[in-house]
């Protein structure tokens, strides 16, 4: 069987927030590898790492340990001589991540940072628009409105729409990189993405007209013989979150 880890979501989120996605990748393959929580890191240890992350240059290889043990994620012990690499439970606390949910990751899935970090984004808002549409007992959006049917009713099921534009102000990227995510993670299978168009438009240069005075983004794109307008996307994760246990207070 394969080893896995269960990585808290706020690391997947903060990395692509602050730009070290790559860095997070090779602290992953050190928790995959070691799983006993220590590392010689020694020349033969840190060339098998750039053998197994494919990093050309022993310079890069030390700015993101260097990069680590500023966070950090390892400490090395003068005593022993092993550098000790820091728990999951102990990033969290330090960054007060009271969210339980985490993601599972193995060797064969650690590198695809982009498309977890998206899956991650995605399937959490998912579950985020059920639980609110259960609370409120339904919800409408532009024009579409989504009823919590009954006690019964299985969310994990049921798509969401999840616009790029929400996403991006809700985790503070871009509308194009919360796209990217997207597709990254809907190429992984992680995600199953709907595409929704409105009706035909009889008069596209009538419609763009009045347009220009919506301040709101539409677009209009040319399918099935005509001119409609692209809609929320409506997504599906294809996983579930695994818990960790809840912060000591």
């Amino acid at each position: 069987m394969t080893p896995e880890i269960s990585v808290p979501i706020q690391l997947f989120i903060d990395a692509q927030q602050k730009g070290y996605a790559k860095k997070l990748q090779f602290f992953l393959s050190l928790k995959l590898i070691y799983r006993c929580g220590k590392a010689k890191l020694d020349d033969g240890e840190l060339l098998f790492l750039e053998l197994t992350e494919e990093i050309s240059s022993r310079k890069t290889t030390l700015k993101y340990l260097g990069f680590l043990v500023k966070k950090g994620w390892l400490r090395y012990n003068s005593r022993t001589r092993y550098y000790i690499i820091k728990s999951f439970e102990g990033i969290r606390e330090e960054n007060s991540w009271e969210t339980r949910h985490s993601f599972p990751v193995d060797f064969d899935s650690y590198r695809n940072i982009k498309a977890i970090t998206g899956a991650i984004i995605y399937g959490y808002l998912h579950k985020d628009f059920w639980r609110k549409v259960r609370r409120k007992k339904s919800v409408q959006i532009k024009g579409s409105t989504y009823h919590f049917l009954s006690p019964h009713f299985n969310y994990r099921e049921a798509p969401a729409p999840l616009s790029v534009l929400g996403i991006g102000n809700i985790f503070q990227i871009s509308p194009a990189t919360a796209s990217r995510l997207k597709n990254s993670a809907l190429k992984h299978k992680l995600l199953e993405v709907q595409k929704n168009y409105g009706a035909l438009i009889p008069n596209k240069k009538a419609v763009e007209v009045c347009l220009d005075y919506n301040d709101k983004p539409n677009n209009i794109v040319f399918i099935e013989g005509g001119y409609r307008f692209q809609l929320i996307d409506t997504i599906l994760p294809l996983f579930l979150f695994k818990k960790r246990q809840k912060l000591k207070t």
